[in-house]
Parts: structure tokens; sequence; C-alpha cells
């Protein structure tokens, strides 16, 4: 009965994946449950094919204390195989619950467990990459992935005390190096600095550059956060906004001549419905720093375009938030020559 119920699910799985988006795929507390009924039944052979042919095409992390209990049944070496293929499809999709799970198997870690270290270390690559994956599956994987959590500092954190546990400085390099390269997915302020505070409260009060990948890690981030911040960003010195548009009608003539004028903040169309809608997109898709709103007096009606601060604005956000990333980095290494810089630059952003 098992078998057939392993057999008959990636068939099922095929036909509701690939042609009805509003079917979902078996829940995952059905996946874990068709895990612990296989463990308990002590069925190696279909375990293996359960984990390679379902759960590693759908996995979402719910199923990673079933997955650990298979690994009595699977054997080490067995497991290592099947968890490594897992980790190497999902990282780019669940690199948190990836990063979990290799955390979770360090518990009573075998060697032959680097080989999922390695996955989840070479799946580095693919986070953040469009289409990183092509599957079989991939219609769901669109729609499944939707409701994936954004990384948080937790996913570092986890993945270097699950790598630490390997005793091999290359792995902990290897995805420090990683990281530090891609800092638009990884990104300094939000993920990779938090994660390094995080990193060191776990351990003994020393700075960094007692662990080279955390170093790297502590190096490429400062190094970053004085690239953006070192100096505090100046306020833009006249009302001048970068347009250039495609279209070439009157309104969008007239629209880009504001756009580009030094010293007006504030110009009206008075125009039909169907010009102000149209104006409206073109300031909607450019992103142009103003707002519009209509006055609805007399006829044609008038849209107000209102020029604003908001990217300056913006800016002044994550330089705030970049200062603050280097009070942190400055706490955890006081005697670096970075840190003197950062601690300057946190000097600069106070009036």
């Amino acid at each position: 009965m098992a078998q057939r119920i392993v057999e008959a699910w990636p068939a099922d799985a095929r036909r509701s994946y690939s042609y009805s988006i509003n079917t979902t795929s078996p829940e995952s507390s059905e996946r874990a449950k068709m895990i612990a009924a296989l463990v308990k039944l002590k069925a190696a052979a279909l375990l293996q094919q359960f984990v390679r042919d379902v759960v590693t095409s759908t996995y979402d992390g719910s199923e990673n204390a079933a997955l650990l209990t298979s690994v009595r049944v699977l054997g080490d070496v067995d497991a290592a195989a099947v968890l490594s293929a897992l980790v190497g499809a999902r990282m780019p999709h669940r690199p948190s619950a990836c990063a979990d799970l290799l955390l979770a198997l360090t518990a009573n870690p075998s060697p032959s467990f680097r080989k999922v270290a390695e996955a989840a270390v070479a799946g580095l690559d693919a986070i953040g990459m469009e289409n990183s994956q092509a599957d079989t599956f991939k219609r769901w994987e669109e729609l499944a992935d939707r409701s994936k959590q954004p990384l948080a500092p937790e996913f570092i954190a986890n993945l270097f005390s699950g790598l630490k546990h390997f005793q091999d400085p290359t792995l902990c390099e290897a995805a420090a190096e990683k990281l530090a390269s891609r800092p638009e997915v990884f990104h300094p302020t939000a993920l990779v600095v938090p994660a390094i505070e995080r990193i060191c409260a776990e351990q003994d009060p020393l700075p960094p550059a007692v662990d080279p990948a955390i170093q790297h890690l502590w190096t490429s981030a400062a190094e970053f956060l004085l690239r953006r911040s070192e100096v505090p960003p100046q306020p833009p010195s006249d009302w001048r906004l970068h347009a250039e548009f495609s279209c070439k009608c009157a309104e969008c003539r007239e629209l880009q001549a504001f756009a580009r004028d030094p010293n007006e903040s504030v110009h009206r169309f008075r125009i039909r419905q169907e010009r102000r809608s149209h104006l409206q997109n073109v300031i909607d898709q450019h992103r142009l720093d103003m707002t519009h709103v209509t006055d609805r007096v007399g006829s044609p009606q008038t849209l107000v375009c209102t020029k604003d601060r908001r990217t300056f604005k913006a800016r002044m956000k994550e330089y705030h938030d970049e200062i603050a990333a280097m009070c942190t980095l400055v706490k955890l290494a006081p005697k670096s020559a970075l840190s003197k810089r950062m601690e300057a630059a946190v000097k600069a952003s106070t009036p």
C-alpha cells in the first residue's frame, strides 16, 4: 500500500501543478505524515523515493522535523545524499528553511552531512536570481513561493552555526565570500550586520577578527556602509528632476519641461480627463518626485502636480539606518582602522 501511495503521489502532483493554478499541492503536513509513516515502516527505499520525487520539489521547511527522523532509517550516507539534493534544489526558494535543516542536522553531526553543508553553500549563488531553477513544478513554484518570507538575519546566523560544526573553515569562508559579493541580495544594513551581531552575541565577547569568515563579512559590510554614507547626503539645490519621456504629445512635453525646471515646484494642467489620466500614468511609471491631484473646479478640471523630495527623504532614511549599522560594527571591532572611519562618519551625522 505504501509503495502504491508513493508511486501515485508525484503523478497526481504533476497533473495538479501543471494544469490548474487553482489546485494546491498536498499540504506540507501530509508530506510530513507520509515521511513519518515510512519511517515507522522502516521503508528506506520508499522513503528515499518519496523525499526525492515529492518532498524535494515542494519543500517549505515544515517537513524538517520529519526529515530528521528519517536519518535513522536511511542511514547517514543515504540521508546525506537525499538531503543534499533537497537543499541544493530548494536553497534558492527556501533558504531559511534549508539553513534550519542544516543546523538541526549538526545536533549529532556525521561527516556524511558535509555534503548537505556544501549544497547549502553552493545554493547561495542562486538566492535572489530570477528563474534560478527550472523544474517540472515551475508554475506551482511561482504560486507557492509568493508566501515565502524575506530573508532575516537568523538565516545567516543559522547557516554559519551549522557550517562551523564541520570544523572546516573553508565552508564558512566560501559562504562569507558569496554573501559579501552580493550586497544587493544579502543587504549589509538589513541582513548582514544584524547577523554578525547575533553570531558574536552567541560566542565569547571577542571581536569578529577571531573568525576569518565573520571578519570578512564585517569588513565587507563596513566598506559598503562607508562607500554609501561616510559623507552625509546633500539635499537637492533646486527643484530640477531627471525626466526623459518617450511620448512626445503636447501634455508630456509640458510635463517634461516642468520636471526639468529648477525653480517651478507646482504646475497646473487644465485638460480633459483622458489626458489627465495619461499624465498620471506617465508620472507613476517614471516614479517622478511629484504628487498629482485633481482640482475638480471648472471644466475641464485641473491636474495639479507638486514636486516633493521623496527620493532624498528615502535616501536620508537609508543614511540613518546605515549610520546605525556602523555603530553596531564599531562596537564589535572598536580598534579596527575601518572603525575609526565609521566613528568619524557617525560624528558627522550629528548636527
